[in-house]
């Protein structure tokens, strides 16, 4: 048996060393290929420093570096219970064959098993010592399950190997401290070898201890740790900017994605011609990024973008400007690719695309994208009449938005459908207005992402969001669990933000019904439909806003009241979040949900019409006439959005609510004085509703 004291500990290393790996799984595998591992290893109860354990990846190699992890797994000592006592020996004391076999079941004699006692009786029992498994017997097995579970979309298969993985993997290290472990993984014998730099230091290079990893690696031109290298390659890229006065843009994608192309990265300023400039710099930019992963630099001061780029190699090379002319070369081509698009694009007007948009289907059911463009417009204009922006310039924004799609530079680069669009409309002699809007109306484009620059953009990118809403939804294509394939959640979110932080001032409720009326001639939109996407907005909504730090009850009392605009359901928010703070809000809240469970039992239609002849006791009147006083006050404040003052000046009534409570019976034997009672009722509760339900909030 193992004493669990003496149990050795050491790093465990593991390497496999592949071909080149696809670049953008492989921070997602490496990551996969760790967690499952560590969940094998907890399985098995193998005592390992998770917070000192690491897991790196490059190219050409995914790698486990586990800390201080045991030998093998402690011993353990388990308690077997047997058959009862009565039913193990027979009349004369002998064994019966149910403490035989459980004896033998625990590898001992029945004579030497011990009794337990419990408050149900006598068993047999019996303390089994179970001896841990050593790492070797372990490691290998679990590394097979963490391999097996990972997210390879298409494994390969190579040689006459009958097993596959992502790529074929050439060398296996597996090492606990300085002993390498017996066993085999993926057609390959585990061992201490290492392979370095392809050019620089191809090894085989040995691993004496596992903890010198890294160390043999650096030696050898490989940075093994992805976050150094990610280090390394922004640092040289932003003192490579700064060398010509500019500033290297380094989008996080990008940063990624080259960290997981290169070993050993030392980065290269080059040049293109300036003629290439007078193509627009968002096709510059994705011609380097997409094709050529490099990074663009722009001018530090105006941030226009410089016939200079920043590429990664993956060697110390003994020449480096043959090597900037190469990747000079190879650039050239690419960016008068880019050229010829926006050239090609430009011999016809944005105008003349429209033809080419009814060969685009949006959906089977909704048509094509000409019609959706077209609706787009109806939609836009009837908008823009509701909020007070110019509804031409809208239409007209709406009906050429989509258009960028059937050219050639948004069909090379999908992510400058909008960006191009604008370009095109200025050069098609349109107004600034409306390119502007053409180019922000797919904004915001994620959460978080800015809004487009003027009312125009606004009033599109709203149109644009609610035409894929209603249409989607009539069409039958709700989201369901985890599949959205329209993005319609992203869509409501940014029907939010836009309704909420865009200043236009119009109902949720009316931008629906505009929606519902351009879609009816293509597909009917049932009172159902109409619900359900009301819903799933609201929903939405419900999440925006607990982000935002409002507390769920007080988001549905606001919601319970009746709907207005976004802002304005804001502002009864902020109120309420303040008002629920004063001591009398409590009582209030309460008061609320009482009227609410009167209301409610009484199946009565309050008219909110109360008799004065009808009110027979001191408090019903001091409360009617304290609520006749402050009505018209209230309906200032409330026209004005001055919640907090409302709410204010309804906290002045909770003396009067508490006393009626106390002396009047409001279900009355008498049906008027009880009917006059609830509407009295009523009508109070209506003044708060216009703020929040109270009775909602816990």
């Amino acid at each position: 048996m193992n004493n669990p004291n003496k149990i050795q500990t050491a790093d465990l290393l593991v390497e496999l060393g592949c071909e080149e790996l696809p670049p953008k799984s492989l921070p997602n595998l490496g990551r996969t290929f760790f967690d499952g591992f560590l969940g094998e290893l907890k399985k098995a109860e193998l005592v390992f420093d998770q917070d000192s354990s690491r897991f790196f990846y490059t190219p050409r190699r995914l790698t486990l570096l586990i800390s201080s992890i045991a030998e093998s797994q402690p011993d353990q000592v388990l308690e077997r219970k047997g058959p009862a006592l009565s039913a193990a020996y027979d009349a004369d004391g002998k064994a019966t064959p149910a403490a035989a076999g459980f004896a033998r079941s625990v590898g001992k004699n029945p004579e030497d098993l011990d009794t337990l006692k419990t408050d149900k009786g006598e068993w047999l029992y019996c303390k089994v010592e179970k001896a841990g498994k050593t790492l070797d017997e372990l490691v290998f097995p679990m590394l097979e399950k963490a391999l097996a579970a990972l997210p390879v979309a298409k494994p390969m298969r190579w040689a006459s190997n009958d097993f596959s993985f992502i790529r074929p993997v050439h060398w296996l290290v597996v090492m606990h401290g300085s002993r390498v472990l017996d066993g085999e993984l993926l057609g390959l014998k585990a061992g201490n070898l290492t392979r370095g730099h392809r050019i620089h230091s191809p090894g085989p290079h040995p691993i004496e201890l596992a903890a010198d990893y890294e160390q043999v690696l650096a030696d050898a031109h490989v940075v093994v740790d992805q976050h150094k290298r990610k280090e390394s390659i922004q640092q040289q890229a932003v003192d490579l900017g700064q060398s010509v006065n500019g500033k290297t843009i380094i989008d996080p994608d990008l940063l990624d994605e080259v960290t997981c192309l290169v070993e050993w990265p030392r980065s290269i300023c080059g040049s293109f011609d300036d003629e290439f400039l007078k193509v627009p710099a968002e096709a510059l930019i994705a011609s380097m990024q997409d094709h050529q992963k490099f990074f663009p630099v722009v001018d530090g001061d105006s941030g226009a973008l410089l016939a200079r780029f920043i590429t990664v190699a993956n060697l110390d090379s003994l020449d480096f400007d043959a090597v900037r002319s190469g990747f000079e070369r190879v650039i050239r081509p690419r960016l008068a690719d880019a050229r010829f698009f926006w050239e090609q694009d430009n011999k016809s007007p944005l105008e003349d695309w429209l033809s080419q948009l009814d060969t685009v289907v949006f959906q089977k059911k909704l048509g094509s994208v000409r019609n959706k463009s077209e609706r787009i417009a109806v939609i836009s204009r009837y908008l823009a009449e509701e909020t007070g922006v110019d509804s031409n310039a809208s239409e007209r924004a709406a009906s050429l938005c989509k258009c960028d799609l059937v050219s050639q530079m948004v069909g090379e680069f999908p992510e400058l459908q909008g960006v191009m669009g604008r370009y095109y409309a200025l050069q098609s002699g349109e107004t600034d207005t409306v390119a502007q809007a053409i180019g922000d109306h797919y904004l915001p484009a994620f959460s978080g992402d800015q809004l487009p620059s003027n009312g125009v953009g606004k009033v599109v990118s709203l149109a644009d969001r609610l035409d894929t809403l209603t249409g989607i939804f009539s069409a039958g294509l709700k989201p369901t669990g985890n599949k959205d394939p329209f993005a319609l959640r992203r869509a409501a979110l940014g029907l939010i933000r836009i309704l909420l932080d865009g200043e236009l001032s119009i109902d949720l409720d009316k931008a629906l019904s505009i929606s519902a009326q351009a879609i009816q001639q293509q597909l009917q939109v049932s009172d159902e439909v109409s619900r359900e996407l009301r819903q799933f907005i609201l929903e939405r909504l419900k999440n925006y806003l607990r982000e935002q730090g409002y507390d769920t009850g007080m988001i549905n009392a606001v919601l319970d009241a009746p709907l207005s605009t976004l802002p304005d359901l804001v502002a009864r928010l902020d109120a309420l979040r303040g008002f629920m703070g004063l001591d009398v809000a409590t009582n209030l809240a309460a008061a609320n949900k009482r009227i609410g469970n009167i209301l409610r039992k009484s199946e009565k239609d309050i008219s909110g019409d109360v008799s004065e002849v009808l009110l027979l006791i001191d408090e019903e009147r001091l409360l009617f006439a304290e609520i006749s006083e402050i009505s018209e006050d209230l309906e200032k404040l409330y026209d004005k959005a001055d919640y907090t003052a409302a709410l204010t000046l309804l906290a002045g009534l909770s003396t009067n609510i508490e006393a009626f409570f106390d002396k009047v019976m409001v279900m009355d034997e008498n049906l008027e004085v009880r009917n006059n009672r609830l509407n009295l009722l009523g009508s109070l509760k209506g003044l708060f509703d216009r703020v929040a339900n109270l009775a909602l909030i816990g």
